[in-house]
Formats: C-alpha cells, structure tokens, sequence
C-alpha cells in the first residue's frame, strides 16, 4: 500500500532517491530590509536592529543616553562655523532671503552690544567665565570645604538638599515661563468649552513676579488648575501627550514650590545646627542669606549679559523662519550646538565669545578644563600640580577659522595653534609674538607649534575625558 500519509520512515526503493533535493533554507535578499512590526513574525532580511551594529540608516538607537550624546558630538556642526555663515559670510545671503520686520534691527542692537575694545577682552572672558558656572564665588567655595572634609554624612546630604532648593528658587523665572508655555500647549490639545474654562483659570496667574504673588501662582496652579486637568483626562480618557503635559505641569510647580525664598532660608539655618558649618561660616550673618545669593559672582555677571539675551532672542526667531526660511537650518544648528555644549554629560566649561573689535567681527567658543589631571606628573610626585587644559576656537571675518590648544600647568604651557593657510608666511612672526606675550607674563612656554592648513581639532580628541566617563554610568532612561 502506498505510504500516502508518510507518517512512517520510507522503505528503501518508494521513494525517487535520485532526484537532487535542493536546501530549503534560502539566503536572505541582502537588497531587502522589511518594515519593523512588532505585532507579527516576519521572514528574516538584511535588516540589522542590534545595538552593536551601526546602521546609519536607523532613526532610533538602541546605546545609552551617554552613547547618544557622544554621537550628537561627533556629528552636530560647530557653533563657530554656523555663526560664520550667517553672521559673516552669509550676511548678503540674509538680505536676499527676505528678513521680517524687527529682525534686522535685533542685528543692528546685538553687534552694538558686542563692541569691545582690545583693553576690554580681558574683562570680557572674566565676566563670561563666571556665568557660566552658577556655583562660584566664596560662599559656595565654603560649602565645597565642608563637602570635602570629614564632615557627617547627614550634614553632606542636608547641603545638597539646600543647593537643590537654591537652584530651584534662582530658576523661578525660567520654571514659571516653562509653565506658561505648557498651559498653551495643553490649550491647543483641549476642547474649546474646557479650554476657555482653563483660560479662566490661568488668568490668576502672575507671570515674572515673586514673593506672596508666587503663593498665589502655586495655590492656583496646586488648587485649581491640577484637579481640573485631572478630571478632564480622567473624563476624556486622555492617555497620551496631554497627561504627559499636566505631569510635566506639576514637575514645574514642584520646583518653584521647592525654591520658596522661606524654604531655601530654612534649610540654610538647618545647616548652621553643624559645628562643622558654624566652624566654616564663623561670623555669617543667617538674615542676610538671600541678599548673599542674590549677587553672587554668577548673578552679577548673568545681570550684565545682556548681549546673551539678544543672542538667543536671534537665534529663537531665525528658527521661527524671521531671518527667511533658506536660514532655518543654521539657526537650527546653532541652538543644538549650544544645548550640547550645555548638557549635563559635558564634564567641561563651555563659552562663547561674540566681539566686534574694532572694524572686524569675529566669533570665539571655548572649552576649559580647569581640574585636568596630568597623567605624568602624578605618577612622578605625590602632589600633583594643578592642570588646566583649554581649546579655542575662533573666526575672524576675512582671516578664517583658528584653533588653539594648550596645556598649562606649573607656570608652563604647551600650545598648538592652526591658522589659516593665507597666514602660512607668517607663521614665524605669529610664533615669536606668542613666546614674547608668554614670556612677558611669566608663563614659560614649554612647547609651541603654530601650523597651516591643519584639519579642526574635535572637542572629543581634545578632552579624552569625555570618552571616560563612558565606563561609569552608561544607561538608556
């Protein structure tokens, strides 16, 4: 009987053996690669979504958010390049490509605010230096001392609950902004009775304002707006972006209730309850803390940037398409190059230096170690001499774009500077005045190299810190 079923091994001879059986299994199409659908299983293809692999043609990445921020640094375009092209060679571009009304006269204020004289730079790089690091001056020098000693372990974390508080109060104007530009967008997602009922709500609010009117702004926004939101999702069974938008609502109202000034004035008379504080702070004055905070180094510098202010008011209305829509982009890569600079993963000091010296425009941006470790020197001594190590770049309209290097450490430095290759017979003169600027200024100049014609020096090959901290903490959140 023939085997029709074949639910048993064949016998020898029933079978056409001679036939040539081919494999089943056939290669994938390496020309192939099929859309990811989570929902169903598909043939395999050339596709390759591992985290290992690095296909740039994926729009989302499996590495770490540490991973992330270290290819948007490789990739993202330098600030000093996208100044250039709009501002110094792309000024005739911005004529033609049709400025709206304002824009034009935000140009003509900002290169008025950055006028300096050569006497001027020094000052300059000083008041930048201290806005940009918030935690500077004597005060908080003190707190670093106590953090640094022996001190108890609850006094230490009482301190970074107080800087927390203080961050929180000196980010009030910036939070409540934040919450007035999160109101419209959740306006924007809701249906026109409710929004008009918010719009009711939101009306209490006092924008840019502090003191007892921040009380009324955190019980209107705690008391009323919350709970209406909240039964609005609960009643619109709104699961997506509007809650996301009310949590986020409540993060900002949060931190501007955790920077109460009576707040951050309390958890500072917590800390003097420490004889290790009241050591260190022999002699302060508890009453006059906000007054102390208020015009720290950071604030009096933030206070006088004014430039900054207009900087960002260009940049934010280049990318809402004022300066014409052909710019769009630059200013788009302008304000991604300066939240990278700004991340929390750069271990390094970021600034930027806009002057109009003279007849001649140009653009700095530098990076500043100022606690680089030097490798050599410690394993030679115990005691290691302080490190600090420095890129700057720079573009000077009709010269082209510069990059200088150093390493100072111990009264010596060791620099590189790169110019343009139009200044390549000149590079003896330039090398000869910088040995007499050092030399006239105590600063032993070690070792000098002033080259043309070099390829830019990327942040990451001049910090190789920043690819260490890559082996501490590398997750994706």
């Amino acid at each position: 009987m023939s085997n029709v079923l074949k639910v048993t091994t064949p016998m020898t001879g029933y079978e056409n053996s001679n036939q040539l059986k081919t494999n089943p299994l056939k290669t994938a199409d390496p020309s192939i690669q099929g859309q990811v659908n989570p929902e169903k299983v598909v043939r395999p293809d050339a596709r390759n979504d591992s985290g290992a692999g690095q296909d740039a043609g994926l729009k989302f990445q499996y590495e770490s958010n540490y991973g992330t921020f270290l290819q948007q640094l490789k990739e993202s375009p330098a600030l000093t390049e996208e100044f250039s092209q709009i501002f110094m060679r792309g000024t005739g571009t911005l004529a033609e490509s049709g400025l709206k009304e304002g824009f034009a006269q935000k140009l003509t204020e900002f290169f008025e605010m950055i006028e300096f004289s050569p006497r001027d730079m020094l000052g300059l790089l000083k008041n930048q230096s201290n806005a940009a690091v918030r935690f500077s001056g004597t005060f908080f020098s003190m707190l670093r001392q106590v953090m640094n000693s022996d001190s108890p372990l609850e006094l230490k974390a009482s301190i970074l609950d107080f800087m927390r508080r203080y961050t929180d109060m000196a980010e009030t104007p910036h939070l409540m902004e934040n919450i007035r530009r999160t109101l419209n967008n959740i306006k924007g997602q809701m249906y026109r009775d409710s929004r008009e009922q918010l719009e009711q709500l939101e009306e209490k609010l006092q924008y840019g304002t502090g003191g007892e009117e921040m009380k009324e702004n955190m019980e209107a926004i705690r008391g009323k707006i919350l709970p209406f939101l909240n039964l609005y999702i609960s009643r619109s069974h709104e699961r997506g972006n509007l809650r996301d938008m009310a949590a986020l609502l409540a993060s900002f109202a949060a931190r501007c209730e955790n920077g109460n000034p009576d707040r951050v004035q309390a958890s500072f008379e917590q800390l003097m309850r420490y004889p290790d504080m009241q050591k260190c702070f022999r002699g302060f004055d508890v009453s006059a803390l906000l007054q102390v905070l208020a015009n720290t180094e950071y604030e009096k510098a933030s206070r006088q940037n004014e430039w900054m202010n207009r900087f960002a008011e260009i940049i934010k209305s280049g990318m809402a398409g004022e300066a014409g829509s052909s710019q769009k982009a630059a200013f788009e890569n302008m304000m991604h190059s300066i939240l990278l600079n700004e991340s929390v993963y750069m271990p390094v000091l970021h600034m930027m230096l806009p002057m109009q010296v003279g007849e001649r425009l140009m653009f700095a941006e530098m990076w500043i170690d100022p606690d680089a470790e030097g490798q050599e020197t410690q394993k030679k001594s115990v005691i290691a001499k302080r490190t600090v190590q420095g890129l700057l770049k720079f573009d000077i309209r009709n010269l082209g774009f510069f990059d200088l290097y150093f390493i100072y450490q111990g009264g010596s430095i060791k620099m590189q500077l790169n110019c343009p290759e139009k200044l390549e017979d000149k590079s003896r003169t330039i090398k000869d005045d910088i040995s007499k600027i050092m030399s006239e200024n105590g600063i032993k100049a070690e070792e000098l190299f002033v080259e043309t014609g070099q390829e830019s020096i990327p942040v990451s090959d001049a910090f190789p810190k920043i690819f260490e901290r890559k082996n501490s903490v590398n997750v994706r959140i």
